[in-house]
């Protein structure tokens, strides 16, 4: 399992070569040479990524309930985290790897998760971080503003980074 939850913009011709070759994800995430013949347009450095967050695949759970308002599964892209933690249920993204560990969206589906991901919201992160604690017999008593700021504020670079592959025709890579 990848420790760390990372996402960077990936054209779809990238994600199409990646997905026929499970396998080379990590190779192009690393920017690492592959055995020829690689496409032309195979990194020769890690692509920019969004990796500064607190999410790993022990809280893909709490971040799917934040993004999708609770614990159900969805099939749409808001399927983000839910790959992590269920990557067997049918879902929209497309599976990179033979591990589950990386997966991704195409273009076209990149502005249904950014219209979800610009919704999140200090109150709807508050709602679903005491649901999901209260859930899992966690302690909610002590969740205030200042314990879900830090959740709201990786969603909005999130929503950069989507908004960054809207604008560029891209979809992503996690």
């Amino acid at each position: 399992m990848a420790s760390g939850f990372l996402v960077c913009v990936a054209p779809d011709a990238h994600i199409d070569h990646l997905a026929a070759h499970p396998g080379l994800v990590h190779d192009y995430l690393d920017g690492a040479a592959v055995p020829a013949p690689a496409p032309p347009w195979w990194p020769t450095e890690p692509p920019p990524m969004l990796d500064s967050w607190g999410i790993n695949h022990r809280n893909t759970e709490l971040y799917h309930w934040i993004l999708n308002g609770g614990p159900e599964p969805v099939s749409d892209a808001g399927a983000i985290f839910q790959s992590w933690h269920a990557p067997d249920h049918p879902a929209a993204f497309v599976k990179l790897d033979g591990y589950n560990e990386r997966f991704a969206l195409r273009a076209t589906q990149v502005p249904a998760l950014a219209a979800r991901v610009h919704k999140v919201d200090l109150d709807a992160v508050m709602r679903a971080f005491v649901d999901w604690c209260k859930a899992n017999g966690k302690t909610w008593e002590d969740i205030d503003r200042y314990a879900c700021e830090p959740f709201v504020d990786e969603f909005a670079a999130l929503g950069q980074r989507l908004d960054e592959a809207i604008r560029d025709g891209h979809g992503i890579i996690w």
